[in-house]
């Protein structure tokens, strides 16, 4: 099989890697924003040099060979490389640059902190964009691919492979009991035998992990008869709303939006579970200018909380 990689094309490199990232030459073709005749004429010039079909079709659907599956990291690798040669020795000015951020963060830590850290961004940096996307279960891979510049997480739920990408604690967190100001049903303080018999709303974590409250409380042998369960802790506050449930929610969150939905904190005679939020990026975004700016702004915005 033919691995000379002098003898490739470097132009080729980077359809090479939208075909690895998305298994398909249409999306390929689509990612690149190029029309599919050409990426299918990319495909087969990079099939004649690698001697191996790359993409085989498995049912309905197309699937890497075992091959292609080698070649994802030396070729993403590749282009890291190619990318910090052409951009070394580069200035970020942030009143006159032009650039976007994708970040990837979950409701909570989008609104305590990466929505005041925007704030006046516009004045500072007219030309700087922000796409904020929620958490996905493949976000390792989407920090590794580049999908995403940043990706906030809570140190609690780290993986050895995603504590290996350059990373900072942002701020620590606590966790409290939350009911309607109205609900005077609650027991007080909240005992481990009130916990385990109170109505609680739940908060799925991505992919249907458990989020840091949950698994801090089993850890304690502990858990809530849960009626509800939702998607983020702002769905949680508003369900707890009007109604005699409770939820576990960040203190900083409940700071920000508790009052205006006519909430209460409820002492809890436990230790509160604690929760520590981190910032990732990749390595190739280290040194980068742009990049060492807006992290120098969340942190900022962290060091005040």
């Amino acid at each position: 099989m033919a691995t000379d990689w002098g003898r490739l094309d470097l132009n080729l490199l980077v359809p090479l890697n939208a075909l690895l990232l998305e298994r398909n030459v249409t999306k390929a073709a689509d990612r690149l924003v190029m029309g599919q005749p050409a990426m299918s004429a990319v495909l087969a010039k990079l099939r004649r040099h690698f001697n191996d079909p790359l993409l085989v079709r498995d049912g309905r659907a197309m699937v890497l060979t075992p091959f292609a599956e080698s070649l994802r990291q030396p070729v993403q690798t590749a282009l890291v490389a190619a990318r910090e040669v052409l951009s070394s020795g580069r200035s970020f000015t942030p009143a006159t640059d032009r650039r976007t951020f994708t970040f990837m963060a979950g409701d909570y830590v989008s609104g305590v902190l990466v929505l005041p850290a925007l704030r006046g961004l516009s004045v500072d940096a007219p030309g700087v964009r922000v796409n904020v996307v929620p958490l996905r279960a493949e976000l390792v891979e989407l920090l590794r691919t580049g999908w995403c510049d940043v990706l906030f997480w809570p140190l609690q739920l780290q993986t050895p492979e995603l504590l290996s990408f350059p990373h900072v604690p942002l701020f620590t967190d606590e966790f409290i009991a939350v009911a309607d100001r109205d609900n005077d049903a609650v027991v007080e303080p909240l005992t481990a035998e009130a916990l385990a018999s109170t109505r609680a709303v739940q908060v799925n974590g991505v992919a249907g992990q458990r989020v840091v409250s949950e698994v801090k409380l089993s850890e304690q042998g502990l858990s809530q008869p849960s009626p509800v369960t939702v998607e983020s802790f702002t769905l949680a506050l508003q369900a707890v709303a009007g109604s005699d449930l409770v939820t576990l929610t960040p203190r900083h969150l409940f700071d920000r939006l508790g009052p205006a939905l006519g909430l209460r904190e409820v002492p809890l005679a436990i230790e509160a579970p604690k929760v520590t939020l981190a910032v990732f990026w990749h390595p190739r975004n280290m040194l980068a200018p742009a990049h060492q700016w807006m992290r120098e702004r969340l942190l900022a915005v962290a060091a005040r909380m």
